[in-house]
């Protein structure tokens, strides 16, 4: 299946603002609009919703195509470019010393490990995987802690200080370059698998906002008040491009080099509430 595809690139994607990618319906839990999930109940973006806003704000017409055509146009085109589901591989938490800090788990790099497999099986191996070896899942790691160190208002305790923690397991070089001095500056902690503790300690970042409509003349209540859960800035997802070039030596069109090469550092709006400052992105491209 993977031979379909000429390209594949590894995607990152940064917030720039709090975002909410939303489900669509409330799903009569504590917040009325959660963001989206995994199977595993961590943030995500559905594939779906990552390739509409990349459709969405591409304004490049042959770019647009290999996206495929709009459902109402006859007849219709396939999409050259696959996009897979952007998992949660970093999220700010709040610590004491330094206002905030990155944090991840083993089970959030297992993640990257597998989208880095599938960019080899298209392209060779190229971008190496991580070393996730070095990691017991029970343990918490840092380049800034050691000790006990209190993350999200929970404490933890025998945290290992690792200062070349990104070098050892190899995630240094597919950092965003913004994202690795943020690191450097404010110090990476891999939470531990053990008990779920970093799903528990993660959730806590997340940032859930009351909001109300107003009627326009008397700026009393008209409806609400409704809850929507944001995923905070500076949280970075990862992704992966799959493309396949749909033309011919004699046709005109768009490559998908030309398309990952588009992408790269591109800014664009995700999800909901762009009105309200949400969604906004940064994308980058590693290949």
């Amino acid at each position: 299946m993977l031979m379909l595809y000429s390209r594949s690139a590894l995607l990152c994607i940064r917030a720039l603002t709090s975002l909410h990618v939303g489900t669509g319906r409330s799903e009569g839990g504590y917040v009325d609009l959660p963001v989206q999930r995994d199977e595993f109940n961590f943030p995500t973006i559905w594939a779906s919703s990552l390739k509409g806003a990349l459709k969405a704000n591409i304004r490049d017409v042959n770019l647009k195509e290999l996206l495929g055509s709009e459902p109402e146009k006859t007849p219709s085109k396939p999409s050259a470019v696959s996009l897979l589901d952007a998992k949660l591989l970093l999220m700010p938490v709040r610590v004491l010393d330094g206002v905030w800090s990155y944090a991840t788990s083993p089970h959030l790099l297992q993640y990257l490990n597998k989208y880095l497999e599938v960019h080899s099986a298209v392209v060779g191996v190229r971008l190496g995987l991580l070393n996730l070896n070095i990691l017991d899942s029970g343990k918490v790691y840092s380049t800034k802690f050691s000790g006990d160190a209190i993350i999200n208002e929970v404490m933890f305790r025998g945290v290992v200080r690792k200062d070349n923690l990104l070098t050892e397991l190899g995630l240094d070089k597919l950092l965003p370059d913004e994202v690795r001095t943020n690191i450097l500056e404010r110090g990476l902690t891999i939470l531990p698998d053990k008990d779920n503790l970093g799903l528990v300690t993660l959730s806590k970042s997340l940032v859930i906002q009351y909001r109300v409509r107003l009627k326009g003349e008397t700026k009393t209540v008209e409806a609400g008040p409704w809850s929507e859960e944001y995923v905070p800035m500076e949280t970075l997802f990862i992704s992966v491009i799959l493309c396949r070039d749909s033309k011919s030596s004699t046709q005109q069109g768009s490559t998908c080099e030309e398309f990952i090469k588009y992408v790269n550092k591109r800014v664009i709006y995700v999800g909901g509430k762009e009105t309200i400052g949400k969604g906004l992105v940064k994308l980058y491209t590693f290949s």
